[in-house]
């Protein structure tokens, strides 16, 4: 049996734990009863102190905070960036022996803000999500930061991007540990369409790193979060409180291109992330891609790649 222990932040985002301990459960049982069959977990806290989420949701520690050897790796659940995200001195403490004792850290989401904080991703390579990847690096040069993939495994060191991908990240656990037909079953019950690796890309906002404004980033991830069904130019500019006028003066100062082109640039991008690591019909990565048919499709990525979707898919 692998044990997990879970160290929670201060307004931890609910949906990377969820997801994370919902794969594992599901991997390391037979059926669907929630028994604890490969794997373990444990919330590990100060007796009796509930540990509020991001979303107003309180947890109780099912674990007081022993000995870091009781585990066999600790999970690390960032939340919000307020400067109230890191641990009491008893937490830390624990954190801080558990790497002593080589016990493997894993970081969920912004936990990896925690354990650089720490000092415990020094030198190590470590997936930080591309909305807040130039803030990591700033604070933290000693840790060699990307964004171009949902998670990332160094050694000890597992990270990842936060939201779905901790369910991809429990899904390396799992299949390392189980199997790849235990993670596979995980993820079917989680209604999962696949389970992506570390090779797949995460929501790149780094396809435009001349993008520092709040106004542009927040633009960009609502891009992202909207290739198949695709949102207007003046939508966007609304959700922000902006006019289009002014988002499209941004755009242009500081990542020299229109919305509208860059928003096209976003559709391709996850187009060709598609092509290469999904056996999905050009036809389907068409239309999770916002377009109204395979032969537009192909016709736009040719005209800005220079090349067919079915010759990428080839290659």
């Amino acid at each position: 049996m692998l044990r997990f222990g879970f160290l929670l932040a201060r307004n931890f985002t609910l949906s990377p734990l969820s997801l994370f301990l919902d794969t594992l459960r599901l991997a390391g049982d037979d059926d669907d009863r929630s028994r604890r069959g490969t794997f373990d977990w444990q919330i590990i806290g100060e007796r009796g102190l509930p540990i509020r989420s991001s979303c107003g949701v309180e947890l109780l520690p099912t674990r007081q905070i022993t000995d870091p050897q009781d585990y066999d790796n600790i999970v690390v659940v960032g939340g919000l960036l307020n400067g109230t995200q890191y641990f009491s001195g008893e937490k830390e403490a624990f954190l801080r022996r558990t790497a002593q004792q080589d016990v493997p850290l894993t970081a969920l989401c912004t936990g990896s803000f925690v354990l650089a904080h720490y000092g415990l991703l020094d030198n190590y390579r470590a997936c930080v999500s591309w909305f807040h990847v130039k803030e990591f690096r700033n604070a933290f040069p000693h840790v060699r930061a990307h964004a171009d993939t949902l998670f990332s495994i160094d050694g000890s060191r597992a990270t990842c991007a936060g939201g779905a991908g901790a369910a991809d990240l429990a899904s390396y656990f799992a299949s390392k540990h189980a199997g790849g037909k235990a993670a596979e079953k995980a993820a079917k019950i989680l209604v999962l369409d696949r389970i992506r690796t570390g090779r797949d890309a995460q929501p790149n906002g780094e396809l435009f790193p001349k993008a520092k404004s709040r106004h542009i980033r927040r633009a960009l991830l609502l891009m992202e979060s909207n290739l198949q069904e695709k949102i207007t130019v003046t939508e966007i500019a609304s959700k922000l409180g902006i006019s289009r006028r002014q988002l499209e003066r941004l755009f242009a100062t500081e990542i020299q291109t229109g919305p509208v082109a860059a928003y096209l640039a976003l559709r391709l991008h996850y187009a060709r992330t598609l092509l290469g690591t999904s056996d999905l019909q050009i036809s389907e990565i068409a239309y999770r891609c916002g377009f109204p048919n395979a032969g537009h499709f192909s016709r736009v990525y040719r005209q800005h790649a220079g090349v067919a979707p079915s010759e990428v898919r080839r290659a």
